[in-house]
């Protein structure tokens, strides 16, 4: 088949690379000039590596075509963002996106939307981009096969996860399939459009309520000295329950939008919903005020370290990251903010993690990043003003930590001593 993948972001690029590994011939669109070049010369800029491997097997092989404009095809498969303004569905980019392909649209070309949006929305905006071309007479194929990966592992879960179709007709139906089963090993499951749509949004909001009852319990668990992340473990143990772990909030480009689709919709049918994403977004402060208990107000000269800057752990995406809204909010009430991330690299961050915690009050790890299971506790300490651990994720051995001197405090570990810190300090001022 000729496929045209318009977005050659997280999704579209490795969607794109697999199709063409599988014998396709694709032509991959982004309205980005700049990554256009780039992957015309093999160069695959903030993806896994193999990820990368893919998109250039592909160039080489000559089945993968980077164009700077759609290129007529017999499937269109949309992978552009739908971000969240204002806590509502953006949806301008596929908006565009479909409107470019109904200008070179023909009938029984297959459309898929792979792009997270609310459900009854596919049809509408094909409906829509079909009447501004004035090819209302036209009648593709249309399908929405929403994408459930997950980053750190993108090439084996587009080939392995179940894909979710969602078709007008049985026809469309059977050409999705067609097309999805030349590089997809998981199961097809086929549906109507607008359960396939709802389907993709309640399973990250699954998650998101997940996370603020595991969050809550953190609070909880602090008030009544109960160590959460025993607990969780030992729940867990039932077999049917499933509880997720707490953390400084959620991030990401799925999360934390999603389920302001359902309560946009309806607001009155949704009140866990968002009760949920508040408790969610309002863990950054909370950690903030832990910090300002723990080391006193911002002097002028008071340093807080980061550890992590990507909205979850071993990835590069710091889209919608807490640990970049804490790092902000800290910098907001007068503290020095050192962040070190080496695997996210973001820009304006300390290049070594020497860099970061000198002459620091405090450490935080926002981010679970497995590269920070090498870090020296007793190398920290020598370097540091202050010696004070706030561990976000329980990832560190608290004990081998307090052996060098520091005042470690854990989110949801109850029975902690949180003013230590600031009490040695003023002793050792009185002394």
């Amino acid at each position: 088949m000729k496929v045209c993948v318009v977005g050659l972001g997280y999704v579209g690029l490795p969607t794109a690379a697999l199709a063409a590994c599988a014998g396709h011939i694709v032509f991959g669109y982004d309205t980005d000039p700049n990554l256009r070049d780039a992957l015309r010369r093999g160069h695959v800029r903030g993806h896994e590596q193999d990820v990368a491997d893919a998109v250039r097997t592909a160039l080489r092989n000559g089945t993968l075509h980077v164009c700077a404009r759609l290129e007529p095809a017999d499937v269109y498969v949309v992978c552009v963002p739908t971000p969240s303004v204002g806590n509502r569905p953006d949806l301008r980019y596929v908006e565009a996106a479909l409107t470019q392909i109904a200008e070179i649209a023909r009938p029984k070309d297959l459309i898929i939307l792979e792009s997270t949006v609310p459900p009854g929305t596919t049809e509408r905006l094909v409906r829509q981009a079909l009447r501004t071309a004035e090819k209302s007479f036209l009648t593709p194929r249309i399908v929405h096969a929403p994408e459930r990966i997950l980053p750190g592992d993108i090439v084996r879960e587009l080939r392995e996860n179940d894909r979710i179709i969602g078709a007008r007709t049985p026809e469309d139906a059977a050409a999705a399939k067609a097309f999805y089963s030349s590089f997809v090993t998981g199961r097809l499951h086929v549906t109507d459009i607008r359960t396939a749509e709802f389907v993709k949004v309640i399973e990250n909001t699954y998650r998101d309520v997940n996370i603020a009852l595991a969050n809550e319990l953190a609070l909880f668990c602090e008030e009544i000295d109960i160590d959460v992340w025993q607990a969780i473990t030992l729940a867990n143990n039932h077999p049917r329950v499933n509880l997720m772990r707490p953390g400084p909030g959620v991030g990401g480009h799925c999360i934390p939008i999603d389920p302001r689709f359902l309560a946009d919709q309806n607001p009155f049918a949704t009140e866990l919903i968002q009760a949920s994403r508040r408790v969610n977004e309002r863990m950054p402060s909370f950690v903030v005020r832990r910090i300002e208990r723990l080391i006193g107000e911002a002097d002028g000269g008071t340093k807080i370290a980061i550890l992590g800057a990507s909205y979850k752990a071993n990835v590069d995406d710091t889209r919608e990251s807490p640990a970049l809204r804490i790092a902000e909010m800290l910098a907001e009430r007068g503290y020095h903010v050192a962040i070190y991330d080496p695997v996210a690299r973001p820009s304006k961050a300390a290049r070594t993690l020497d860099e970061a915690v000198a002459g620091s009050d405090a450490v935080l790890l926002a981010v679970a990043h497995d590269a920070f299971r090498t870090v020296d506790p007793l190398h920290v300490a020598a370097l540091m003003r202050e010696r004070v651990l706030v561990d976000c994720h329980n990832f560190f051995e608290a004990d081998a930590w307090e052996a060098v001197g520091f005042s470690v405090y854990t989110l949801g570990r109850g029975a902690q001593v949180t003013e230590r810190p600031l009490l040695a300090r003023a002793q050792s001022v009185l002394a």
